[in-house]
């Protein structure tokens, strides 16, 4: 019997693809990882038929690499070594709202756009990273740690993920945090009191695939105040963050720099439906760039479900007693924009339009990763010299920085954007985005998505943790079925 046919036998015909546009759709994204096809496309549409599919794997030696959106722009899905895209979109089910406990229980195709719509008949809102798509799932951007614009806790930052369900490399259902033990979900603390799901987090489905996943949300605030402070650079905006997070004011604290800002309130560009896309000239984005601050601190105060206004007041007037003491300006809007306010209100609930920066160039090559606060100046440094030494203008060079865990430390993306159609454009950027993030991992940028070739730049400078990872996935995955060749396998 051909492997094609057990497949059918298990998820059903209609459900296994093998022909060559579809082969040639999953063999690609719009990152520097050269392209590679599967063999086969399949839709699971239950726990128990991927634990089918996973024995099967395991028996025939065949690689698998879970699947859901295919909003991936790191290569993280393109097959190393063929093998068998699990497409988990059809397992789309919302399975638990708790309205109590302020928690969600998603299978791995929900989307943000669908959780939110749910979230928001119930007054909870889920905690969405700046820039997904809204088609984007939620397991796999949780899973993938994409950092929420708005954290549930100053402390601990986005650790939003509570209980989950993974199937296991040799099909062997495993469960964390309450689930472990056969109770309710609700909390990441199981009866071993470990934290066992972290082992899966930015795995790129290397150890198992996650098909269920417990995910804290929050209350959808009725009051909110947002205001705005313009710096001239990002240095110059370290000192006011620090004191701000030290003080825990607003849920959204972040800073955006002008090409981003233009991005948003540039009129001719809309959110892309793929990626890359076509680039959109516009000369309302030109006219932006020129007039907006060099970064832009956004603050959002937000009411609680008791005393709203209290809690605005208080935050509002340390907000203040900050901002005189260093002498700073607050405004309600951003300079020259009008209403920015209005605009943020409803960004900040469905935060994708600064997707609309792909229009610049068609293709954005994001520089991720985290960095104590004191040291951004100095990062910031490493990307500027690089991009004049290729020939890139800083100009056009995206800018985003998140403060977590009270301020100790930050979320910094750079971008840069180029033409797929123009050969030397892209050779361009990839050798400045490579250059970049050599120089950045070797002066001590933490990069926790080690995706394509930033894998290598970083376990290469880990070899106790790399050894001990090796012998974790020999013992989980003995035959080396999981997306084999992510990591540091």
């Amino acid at each position: 019997m051909t492997l094609k046919v057990q497949l059918e036998k298990i998820v059903g015909p209609q459900n296994v693809f093998d022909d060559q546009a579809t082969l040639v759709k999953y063999s690609k994204d719009q990152s520097f990882v050269s392209p590679a096809k599967p063999d086969f496309v399949i839709f699971p549409q239950s726990t128990e038929e991927i634990q089918e599919i996973t024995r099967l794997a395991n028996q025939t030696k065949t690689p698998l690499i879970p699947f859901s959106s295919g909003l991936n722009f790191y290569g993280a899905t393109i097959p190393s070594n063929s093998g068998i895209i699990i497409n988990l979109s059809k397992m789309d089910k919302i399975l638990s709202i708790d309205e109590e406990n302020w928690f969600v229980v998603v299978e791995p195709g929900v989307t943000y756009e669908q959780l939110q719509d749910e979230l928001n008949k119930n007054k909870l809102r889920a905690m969405i990273p700046l820039g997904v798509s809204p088609k984007r799932t939620v397991l796999s951007s949780t899973l993938e740690r994409d950092p929420a614009l708005a954290a549930a806790s100053f402390e601990y930052g986005n650790d939003l993920m509570l209980d989950t369900e993974i199937i296991l490399p040799e099909g062997d259902l495993f469960r964390t945090g309450l689930w472990a033990s056969g109770g309710r979900p609700g909390s990441h603390m199981g009866p071993v009191r470990a934290l066992l799901y972290r082992f899966f987090t930015a795995a790129q489905g290397t150890f198992g695939i996650m098909t269920k996943m417990a995910l804290q949300v929050e209350y959808l605030p009725e009051l909110r105040e947002i205001f705005f402070i313009p710096f001239s650079s990002l240095t110059d905006s370290l000192e006011a963050i620090k004191q701000i997070q030290r003080k825990e004011i607003g849920l959204e604290c972040f800073l955006l720099n002008r090409f981003n800002l233009a991005s948003l309130f540039c009129k001719d560009w809309n959110i892309p439906q793929e990626f890359p896309t076509r680039n959109v000239p516009s000369e309302h984005f030109k006219e932006l760039i020129d007039v907006l601050p060099p970064w832009v601190l956004i603050i959002c105060l937000t009411g609680s479900p008791r005393f709203p206004e209290e809690k605005i007041s208080y935050e509002k007037d340390a907000l203040m007693n900050i901002s005189s003491k260093l002498n700073i300006n607050v405004f309600s809007t951003i300079p020259p924009l009008e209403n920015a306010d209005e605009y943020f209100s409803g960004l900040l609930i469905r935060p994708w339009d600064i997707l609309k920066k792909f229009c610049f160039k068609g293709s954005v090559h994001s520089l991720s990763f985290k960095s104590p606060l004191k040291r951004v100046p100095e990062f910031e440094s490493i990307i500027h010299k690089a991009s004049e030494e290729h020939n890139y203008s800083i100009r056009h060079i995206g800018g985003y920085l998140l403060p977590i865990e009270r301020g100790r430390a930050v979320h910094l993306e750079f971008d840069f954007h180029c033409d797929i159609s123009n050969p030397e454009e892209v050779k361009q950027v990839r050798d400045l985005y490579f250059s970049c993030s050599e120089e950045l991992i070797k002066m001590g940028a933490f990069f926790d998505r080690p995706y394509g070739d930033w894998a290598e730049m970083m376990y290469k400078r880990t070899g106790t943790y790399t050894k001990k990872l090796k012998e974790l996935k020999d013992e989980i995955d003995p035959h080396h079925i999981m997306n084999p060749g992510k990591l540091c396998f």
